[in-house]
């Protein structure tokens, strides 16, 4: 027998009367997965009403934490900007460092040569005055034994002049005196007879007085300060004459001795 539209309706009349029915219709008519498809759509919603609510934590969370990186961006912004500002002064600073180093550098190499052609000077000047100096020493030494020789030359004279009275009378002369030199030459012959050498150290000649008394003869040496070369001398020159056979004496005469030792003579004669 065929199932009609009728007979469809009426079915459905009749379970809208007995809704007991309608469990056992669904039952009979749907899978077991379907039926409990409800149940499980409903344990479905509920977890995603559960995960919307953690999802709209989550969300709120994020967003007040995008809200916070917002603000920390933003004073990092702040702060970026800030030291931009700064490395932009830090720059300009260092560029004007830059110029007054090389404008220091040039001031310190101007100076550098400054220096090196003072030190160059002050070298020429040391030199100059090194000279001088030594010019000056010369011309003092030089002076100084100009004045000594002068003193000397005086002094000698004066002692020619007073030999009379230091050896009570005779006659004689200094240096270069004619009467000396003719009588050196006679007292002498016999040693130039037999080609005797004389030194300058012995030479009579040179002796700055030559004053005889009767048989003896005095061969002395002047010096306002006497030194041994002045005892050797006069001890050189007396024991030359007394070799040509004169009674030579040798002797100094002076103002001072010109240091202890010229007082020990080399020979006990003078």
């Amino acid at each position: 027998m065929a199932f009609t539209v009728e007979d469809f309706e009426d079915m459905l009349r009749i379970l809208e009367r007995n809704p007991e029915w309608q469990e056992r219709m669904r039952r009979a008519i749907l899978s077991r997965e379907l039926l409990e498809l409800p149940e499980r759509l409903l344990a479905l919603v509920q977890q995603l009403i559960e995960s919307d609510a953690r999802n709209s934590e989550q969300i709120a969370e994020l967003t007040r934490t995008v809200q916070r990186h917002d603000a920390l961006i933003a004073e990092l912004i702040q702060t970026v900007q800030r030291h931009d500002a700064l490395i932009a002064e830090l720059i300009q600073t260092v560029q004007r460092h830059d110029a007054l180093i090389a404008e220091l550098i040039q001031t310190v190499q101007r100076h550098d040569e400054q220096i090196a052609e003072l030190v160059q000077v002050v070298r020429e000047l040391a030199e100059a005055q090194r000279r001088t100096e030594a010019r000056l020493e010369r011309l003092e030494n030089r002076l100084e034994g100009e004045i000594g020789r002068q003193s000397g030359e005086r002094y000698e004279r004066e002692v020619v002049a007073s030999a009379p009275v230091f050896f009570y009378g005779g006659q004689g002369g200094g240096l270069g005196n004619l009467m000396v030199q003719d009588q050196l030459r006679q007292w002498l012959q016999p040693l130039f007879e037999q080609g005797v050498e004389i030194s300058n150290l012995a030479n009579p000649f040179r002796a700055d007085i030559i004053w005889w008394k009767g048989d003896r003869v005095m061969v002395v040496e002047v010096g306002i300060k006497v030194s041994r070369d002045n005892v050797k001398r006069a001890a050189a020159r007396a024991e030359l004459l007394r070799r040509a056979g004169v009674n030579a004496t040798p002797a100094v005469i002076g103002e001072e001795w010109a240091c202890p030792m010229c007082r020990r003579s080399p020979s006990k004669r003078v």
